[in-house]
């Protein structure tokens, strides 16, 4: 029988960046009466656009505007958001998508008539599909979707593989059987925006900002983006905040002293504050009554990635892995608010447990490096302005200096570094992290997949038996057979380390007291929605 799920209307996750053209819709501009929330952000907010987002602090500004087909729940499996039921044929060839018929687009004057509005349909769904295969669908997409790579390759004006088969019905059509392919699409980053917006891409996140989530967009400054309820919203959601209002504040000192004195509703904790709210797990008891906490872990990674390229000798890469004291990291640096990772894959994910791979033991980093053609050249190891990068990129220096590897640092802010990673300079060692866009382990490792370079597989490597382990995984259909499977590909290149995972972030949530209802997902979506303040904040 055809694999098939129904969804129901309820709590979800996943919101999508809707924001309007034109200042007559705005007449809520920063009202008084209203509840509001204001949160800062970490980085310079680079685009608000769907289509060229990048940056994982910027996502939580998005993801309120705009959603996709489908989300997490709570246990990290795929929910219905725009589309409310979805079924796969029989060999996993074809995926159809049931759109809800009761979603409407922020109002615009991008749409005619008297509401400026209208229902989001299936041709919504195909236009903004093939809006993101130049950009980041280029890796969610490729060579699994008929069509996809024909159009990225410019030979065709669209992409056959996605079908809008009647005005509510999205169709997906694969090159190869893929029984897991629903665990592509359940991050926003696949938001849906009217195919009248994506007429105009260059305006998207400028003068035009539609979509169909919570909130809807207001305006924006240099330094900040404000954000209204959208009183048209198609789910129930239990929150009563009538403003969002992002604020660009990069000092992490000063981001603590506003939320200090309450200028800030919400914030991330940095991990170097741990210490200041916290004794133990608890908060200290004078900040028991003024805050509230939230902890969550999503599908995140943190490592040191290597250039297979600059790095080919095998026993150096092992060297550096059996160096690095990753428990001293998470314990030291991360007040225990992470765990060790051996994999790029969060223990747990659909039932995915990975194996362990090299481990801290100094014995054996010598052992390696003296077979190794290592001769004392300084490497260097690209750090950036993220949080603890550069502390972790210092104990990381020290350790490989102790076994005679000679690590030089060097600096770069966040969103340099991503650029350099994807140009033809690659660095030899960079500190980076990751905020999976899947929710299965099986994409996760194409990491390892040698037709994957350069996203996901950052790394330039290569195996011919990962490759077709990799290959063989679109022929399984159990979960079990997949996992296995998934274990045995990294048996193979956790051996070859072509990269050294350090650790998977816990975050910590801090609040005003009188807030409630906030949560974030694994996809590490802000659930903005349902926050209810019950006092002033």
């Amino acid at each position: 029988m055809p694999l098939k799920y129904y969804g129901i209307r309820g709590l979800f996750f996943f919101l999508i960046l809707l924001v309007f053209f034109g200042a007559s819709c705005r007449p809520d501009r920063d009202r008084t009466d209203v509840h509001r929330l204001v949160i800062p952000a970490e980085n310079d907010i680079q685009t608000i656009s769907p289509l060229i987002l990048s940056d994982p602090h910027t996502t939580r500004i998005v993801w309120q505007m705009y959603e996709g087909l489908l989300g997490l729940d709570e246990d990290g499996n795929p929910v219905p958001v725009i589309a409310e039921s979805w079924e796969a044929n029989d060999d996993f060839t074809e995926w159809t998508f049931h759109i809800r018929p009761d979603i409407y687009f922020h109002t615009s004057t991008l749409f005619d008539g008297p509401d400026h509005t209208r229902s989001v349909t299936a041709r919504d769904v195909e236009r903004s599909y093939e809006s993101f295969a130049k950009g980041f669908g280029s890796f969610v997409f490729t060579e699994i979707v008929e069509g996809f790579d024909a159009f990225i390759q410019n030979e065709t004006d669209d992409i056959s593989g996605f079908e809008a088969v009647d005005e509510m019905t999205f169709r997906i059509h694969l090159t190869r059987p893929d029984p897991s392919f629903i665990y592509r699409i359940t991050s926003p980053y696949l938001s849906v925006m009217p195919k009248e917006a994506l007429l105009q891409p260059d305006e998207i996140g400028q003068s035009i900002n539609v979509g169909t989530g919570p909130f809807k967009f207001n305006r924006r400054a240099a330094t900040e983006v404000h954000l209204d309820r959208n009183p048209d919203y198609w789910a129930q959601t239990d929150g009563n905040i009538g403003q969002l209002v992002f604020r660009v504040e990069k000092s992490q000192q000063l981001r603590l002293t506003q939320f200090r004195n309450r200028q800030y509703s919400l914030m991330q904790l940095p991990v170097a504050l741990i210490p200041e709210f916290f004794s133990g797990e608890e908060l200290k008891p004078e900040f028991a009554d003024r805050f509230a906490t939230y902890g969550a872990t999503t599908f995140n990674i943190h490592y040191m990635g290597i250039n297979n390229e600059a790095i080919q000798d095998v026993h150096l890469r092992r060297a550096m892995a059996h160096a690095i004291d990753k428990e001293t990291i998470v314990d030291k640096l991360l007040y225990s608010k992470a765990r060790v990772a051996s994999s790029p894959v969060l223990p747990g994910m659909q039932g995915y447990e990975p194996p362990r791979g090299p481990v801290f033991d100094t014995d054996a980093a010598v052992e390696e490096l003296g077979r190794s053609s290592y001769n004392g050249e300084a490497i260097t190891l690209f750090v950036s302005d993220a949080p603890n990068s550069e502390q972790i990129g210092q104990v990381i220096q020290s350790d490989l200096g102790k076994i005679g590897i000679n690590i030089r640092l060097q600096k770069l802010d966040f969103n340099s570094l991503i650029t350099r990673l994807l140009s033809d300079d690659r660095p030899e060692l960079f500190l980076m992290f990751s905020e999976w866009v899947y929710s299965a382990p099986e994409f996760i490792l194409d990491s390892y997949n040698s037709e994957m370079f350069p996203n996901p597989n950052l790394f330039a490597y290569e195996n011919s038996q990962v490759d077709e382990l990799i290959g063989r995984l679109s022929e399984l259909t159990s979960r079990e057979d997949i996992n296995r499977t998934n274990y045995k590909i990294e048996q193979i290149a956790l051996q070859e380390v072509p990269a050294v995972w350090l650790y998977h972030q816990d975050n910590v949530y801090m609040m005003q007291s009188g807030l409630s209802g906030f949560t974030v997902n694994q996809h590490n979506h802000w659930n903005l929605a349902d926050v209810l303040l019950t006092e002033p904040g």
